[in-house]
């Protein structure tokens, strides 16, 4: 178990044996309501069977067109409709966009409702899962709406891993790496070789998991709520948030954002701030990850990852507000210009994984 200390209420990270017992001792009275991704439904029906043959129950698909202001409506609807009151929960069980979506609303709803989470996918468990975040969509504004409002519990089962296709897995890996990048260069190497076990290990993932977890609660419980040391964990985010955008999501969100650190590492060492050598170690270490998607980077409109870029809601005075690094554990915020910095470095890093194809 670890906890996990919040200005809004302390909660724990219970670490159980599999879905089924996530989902009984989460949901531990009939007060309870379900938000569930439609495919984890599907692939664990049997298992959803422990909470009642007539579950209060919404199955939404978690794609990012539903992650919105717009689309959310009808789950207020449905739990209001259906009984829901302040002595209720909400247990939300899926990936980061189903997260996203029962966070809000769990915020939203009576100023605060109770609500549990059961993370199903790497990148959910190695890194959302805590933290407190909601970030949603509005019209072609994404991620501007939002909330700090930590779930009362997270129920954590590696027996879903098993059903993650690869490009799910690789998107957990690249937030674990991430995290170990902001730690040190022991939890770096560490990584490296927990890395080299899979994809036949499961304890492999367990470790990844619960040590991308211990580095992440030093940054949350030091900076709930975003204003200052925590902003380094969006290591990479700046661009890959902007590459999701340009790409229409067909880069999903973990890839996106180890592309992202690629291009943090690639602009570090262009400003100076880092040896080649150190470029050249966390560069590899993350190629394999996102290897695939540098056909859809290369293919990507340029102009339209800059004018995403331009829109982020972490710039300020004019600047795009980057996290880039001097090395293990030691990145910044760094304000560049979008023409005169950040458009010549980003074209001169696209070309260069052009020639990876």
């Amino acid at each position: 178990m670890l906890q996990i200390k919040s200005k809004v209420h302390d909660y724990s990270v219970i670490f159980e044996n599999s879905i089924k017992d996530s989902l009984r001792n989460a949901a531990h009275n009939n007060r309870s309501f379900f938000l569930v991704d439609n495919n984890v439904h599907t692939l664990y029906q049997t298992s959803f069977a422990v909470i009642g043959t007539a579950p209060r129950l919404f199955l939404i698909d978690a794609i990012e067109e539903n992650k919105s202001y717009e689309k959310i409506e009808p789950v207020f609807h449905w739990l209001l409709e259906n009984g829901f009151q302040k002595d209720c929960t909400l247990i939300v069980v899926g990936g980061g966009i189903t997260q996203d979506v029962g966070c809000f609303v769990s915020t939203v709803l009576f100023r605060g409702a109770q609500w549990r989470l059961i993370p199903t996918t790497l990148l959910a468990q190695g890194d959302s899962c805590i933290g407190s975040k909601s970030s949603i969509n509005i019209g072609r504004f994404k991620n501007q709406l939002g909330s700090f409002y930590p779930p009362h519990s997270v129920h954590l089962s590696f027996d879903v891993l098993d059903t993650l296709t690869e490009e799910a897995v690789c998107s957990g890996l690249g937030e674990i790496i991430k995290l170990s990048l902001l730690s040190s260069e022991e939890d770096f190497k560490k990584t490296k070789l927990l890395l080299q076990k899979l994809p036949n290990a499961r304890a492999s993932f367990a470790t990844l998991v619960k040590d991308a977890l211990i580095i992440k609660k030093r940054f949350i419980e030091a900076d709930e709520f975003d204003r200052g040391v925590r902003n380094i964990l969006n290591y990479g985010h700046t661009f890959g948030h902007a590459i999701e955008s340009a790409s229409h999501y067909k880069i999903p969100h973990g890839l996106a954002v180890t592309l992202g650190m690629m291009c943090a590492t690639f602009f570090s060492e262009k400003l100076g701030f880092i040896s080649s050598l150190h470029a050249e170690e966390v560069t590899q270490t993350l190629l394999p990850i996102c290897k695939g998607s540098i056909p859809t980077l290369v293919d990507t409109n340029i102009t339209a990852i800059l004018l995403a870029m331009k829109h982020d809601k972490k710039n300020t005075a004019g600047k795009i507000n980057c996290i880039l690094t001097r090395g293990f554990g030691k990145m910044e915020r760094v304000p560049l210009d979008l023409n005169k910095e950040v458009a010549p470095y980003l074209e001169e890093f696209i070309n260069g994984l052009s020639t990876l194809i």
